[in-house]
Parts: C-alpha cells; sequence; structure tokens
C-alpha cells in the first residue's frame, strides 16, 4: 500500500468533489415516471374493472448526448382486472396505451377487447376529494347488434 499523506488526501477529495458537481450527470439521468403508473382500485365496489395496472417502459426518449437524441422511447402498457363468478380476478392481456388529446387534457387511452366488445379505456390522474385519483372513462364498443354503452369511473392507489 502507498503510504500517502493527510494533506494530500484531503486535495484528492476536494477534486473528486469539485468534478463530480462540474462534469454532466449523464448517468445519473432518471426518466421522470407518469402519474397514472401504478396499480389502481376501482372506488366502486361493484364497478367493473375491479384494478387497472399502468406500466412504462422503455428509455426516456429525451435524452441528449453531443446533440443526438439517444435512448428509446418510452411506451406504455394498461392491464385491467375484472372479477369473475367465482369471486377470482381474471387479468385480461396487457394493451398498448398512447397518451391522446381530450376534453382539454392528455389522458393514456387503450383499447382491451373483451368478446364481444372493445372497452376503449381513457384514464387520467386528477385531483378528486384532496387526493389524487385516477379518472376512468370507458367507452364499451360493440363489436356486432348489441348496443354500445359508456361507463365511467374513481380508482385509487
Amino acid at each position: 500500500m502507498i503510504a500517502v499523506s493527510t494533506p494530500f488526501r484531503r486535495i484528492i477529495h476536494i477534486l473528486a468533489v469539485a468534478s463530480a458537481l462540474t462534469m454532466p450527470r449523464v448517468a445519473l439521468a432518471q426518466c421522470a415516471g407518469i402519474s397514472e403508473e401504478g396499480r389502481w382500485r376501482n372506488l366502486d365496489n361493484k364497478g367493473e374493472p375491479t384494478y387497472i395496472d399502468v406500466k412504462m417502459s422503455g428509455g426516456c426518449g429525451d435524452e441528449v448526448l453531443n446533440g443526438e437524441t439517444t435512448g428509446s422511447s418510452p411506451h406504455y402498457t394498461m392491464r385491467v382486472w375484472v372479477r369473475q363468478s367465482t369471486g377470482k380476478f381474471y387479468g385480461r392481456p396487457a394493451v398498448k396505451a398512447v397518451y391522446r388529446p381530450w376534453k382539454n387534457k392528455k389522458w393514456l387511452q387503450g383499447n382491451v377487447p373483451t368478446g364481444g366488445y372493445v372497452d376503449q379505456m381513457w384514464v387520467h390522474v386528477e385531483d378528486h376529494n384532496g387526493r389524487s385519483q385516477l379518472h376512468v372513462f370507458i367507452k364499451h364498443q360493440s363489436l356486432d347488434s348489441k348496443p354500445s354503452a359508456q361507463s365511467e369511473y374513481w380508482f385509487s392507489k
């Protein structure tokens, strides 16, 4: 082991701290998560779906290195869980979701096949009754002669 004097150790420590504060933080950059991400529970005990899982994966899409955008774009998935007649939960396959403008806000939208319908799920986090809640609007689009319908729910984490 090399013997180093105390003043020299202090200088090395000061240089290490100074370089950490002045150098770019590319390695420490993190993506900002989306407010819709997580598992949400329907506040209406009889409402379906009972749960919604929203996930973000992929890169930030906004990382810039030497003037070039790097990384991959983020993508989002939505999975709904419905209660079966047995009382157990069934998770429908996860679907891709994208942000779309609606009602002057940015909503995450995904199309969930449910058999004779496609549920167009529109979700958006809002401050509701003093808490962050997931506002969910569902357009139940019929694939045959059955009538289409709409549902609206509030979910919490």
